[in-house]
């Protein structure tokens, strides 16, 4: 392979365009890797999003927050993942025009997709900060049209960052897109710190339980808690890639530099398949819902076999010989229920 060959010459931001920069055993270890990922990324945020729609009582605004990162989460493992690898084994392969294309392909995808996952947990910050302060306001000030809105404007922001992202001819861009997640990390912070204070004074005033319809400030910190969680893989996923772009712009570009680009960009992935695990395990309304959702999927299965057993000659007449219905009555199934 020729080294000084240009890749993908016709894109305005410098890529890696230089094919010795490229490590061929990187790039099959990070395929198998993200090939791994992806599949459990994309079934568990699915398994979210449905568990979110099909519940009548998650319908407010913190679950519809929690629902658009699941959505975005879900385009990673069902989308950008599977782009990124055939990416890779296009160039394994020596099929630079279709590397190029899906190198573009995929840029935009990941931009597109990616891009919302901060706005959105900074809203689930700012979220949790107004229903500590609203209390019994919050239900009426903060609607899901107000969030649907809101989501909205993010992928206005996203179009508009993947247009710049094209549109820099330098990778000294990611330097914008580092002080953006500044900006996001000191609004959730600053409404963690706040939301604390709130919870202090509200347990002082209400200890271990509600009064004229107040907010819960055990179960209130248990979200924050989780918010916590989110955010600090939100960062030690992102930020590890964002610094070594950093670095690049500044230092140029090397084969150790790409393949720590290779690497962070993966634990950037791996922060779609990490959020539906948390909020699985931390928010107890959430997995209800998924009891209810892979309960009522398991009854509808049993249901659909005891249909063709019934309809089946063979089966129905083994059935009708040696089996009494009063001594067997039919199975009932009971799952949890989907509490606010």
């Amino acid at each position: 392979m020729n080294a000084s060959r240009e890749l993908c010459p016709g894109m305005t931001m410098s890529h890696n365009r230089n094919p010795a920069y490229f490590d061929p055993t990187t790039g099959v270890l990070i395929c198998i890797l993200n090939g791994v990922l992806a599949v459990p990324t994309t079934i568990l945020n699915f398994l979210l999003i449905v568990s979110i729609l099909s519940t009548p009582s998650l319908r407010k605004p913190s679950f519809v927050l929690i629902c658009a990162l699941a959505f975005t989460d879900f385009g990673v493992g069902i989308l950008v993942q599977p782009l990124y690898i055939a990416r890779k084994v296009s160039f394994l392969l020596s099929s630079f025009e279709t590397y190029c294309f899906l190198l573009k392909t995929g840029n935009v995808a990941a931009h597109i997709i990616c891009s919302p996952s901060f706005f959105i947990v900074t809203a689930i910050s700012v979220d949790r900060y107004l229903a500590i302060k609203l209390r019994n306001r919050y239900h009426t000030s903060l609607t899901n049209i107000h969030i649907l809105e809101y989501l909205a404007f993010t992928m206005v922001c996203a179009g508009c960052v993947t247009y710049s992202r094209f549109r820099a001819k330098s990778p000294k861009y990611m330097s914008i897109a580092a002080a953006l997640l500044c900006i996001f990390l000191s609004i959730i912070v600053y409404c963690y710190l706040k939301s604390l204070k709130g919870l202090r004074a509200i347990q002082v005033q209400v200890p271990r339980r509600r009064q004229d319809g107040s907010v819960n400030g055990s179960s209130h910190q248990r979200v924050l808690q989780t918010l916590v969680m989110i955010v600090t893989c939100l960062v030690f996923c992102y930020v590890p890639f964002v610094s070594v772009i950093i670095t690049i712009a500044v230092y140029g570009r090397s084969k150790e530099f790409m393949i720590a680009w290779e690497v962070t960009l993966t634990l950037l992935y791996l922060n779609s398949f990490l959020n539906p695990i948390l909020h699985f395990l931390r928010v107890k309304e959430l997995k209800q819902a998924c009891v209810a959702v892979l309960g009522k999927s398991n009854r509808l299965h049993v249901q659909d076999e005891r249909i063709e057993e019934t309809y089946a000659p063979e089966v129905f007449t083994i059935t009708n010989a040696t089996v009494n219905e009063k001594s067997h009555p039919p199975v009932t199934f009971t799952y949890a229920s989907c509490g606010a």
